[in-house]
């Protein structure tokens, strides 16, 4: 797994074409969630919009904690004291327990904040305390971020789920592009193999090609954009 940030497409009803082809046959998905800001709040309301799937919010043993104050002190310590011992239980912060059984679910999207280049204290201690359940599951992971690149967080994720399928690259949101998430997500998610409901395989990825769609002037045209374009070296008008 790798990181993946999406900005451009082709038309809207392909996309569209593309999600409701997958969706149909995607098993039963769990969306696993860790909000400080509200961001990945967001992100997940709109995966929501977009697929069948049940939620599961992360929340910290203790409530009212400022990470970011005095520099980022209180999370940069809780990170550094799971880099320096990753493999004890005691190196983590405590959440809230999980009532949810993981075990119903065949298909996971991690949505997670980044923090300083790693995946969130609060998420690493879910990922930690369930990965022998997660093990086997095909999962996905959504990083939201305010600009830096994600494979930080990608690392956290492959250390911690060794034993899952990836479904595919992660999605990157940061700052810049988080106003576009619904395209974003749209998009990323047909790029995806979620275990299938139907087949109990993990290829659900359309095989339908999609065709890069550019502006008169030449540039990548964005999610939905309208007027004309050029698709397939012609001229297409998209409404």
């Amino acid at each position: 797994m790798t990181a993946l940030l999406l900005t451009c497409c082709s038309s809207d009803s392909e996309v569209k074409a593309e999600t409701n082809q997958y969706q149909a046959h995607m098993a039963k998905t769990l969306i696993v969630y860790y909000s400080y800001t509200g961001n990945c709040k967001a992100i997940v309301n709109s995966l929501a919009s977009q697929i069948t799937a049940d939620q599961l919010e992360i929340q910290p043993a203790e409530k009212g904690l400022r990470y970011e104050a005095n520099n980022y002190a209180l999370g940069t310590q809780l990170l550094n004291a799971i880099k320096a011992n990753p493999n004890d239980a005691s190196s983590y912060p405590a959440i809230d327990p999980v009532t949810v059984s993981i075990d119903d679910y065949q298909n996971i999207i991690i949505v997670t904040p980044l923090w300083w280049s790693q995946m969130a204290a609060i998420m690493q201690t879910f990922l930690f305390q369930n990965r022998t359940k997660l093990a086997g599951k095909t999962v996905a992971m959504i990083v939201s971020s305010h600009s830096s690149g994600i494979s930080g967080v990608v690392a956290d994720a492959q250390r911690l789920l060794p034993n899952v399928t990836w479904a595919g690259d992660a999605l990157g949101i940061n700052a810049s592009n988080h106003s576009n998430r619904n395209s974003l997500i749209e998009n990323w998610l047909p790029t995806q193999n979620f275990h299938s409901s139907t087949t109990g395989i993990s290829h659900v990825k359309s095989d339908v090609k999609k065709s890069k769609v550019y502006t008169l002037q030449g540039t990548l045209a964005l999610v939905g954009q309208k007027g004309i374009v050029i698709k397939d070296g012609k001229k297409v008008a998209i409404k």
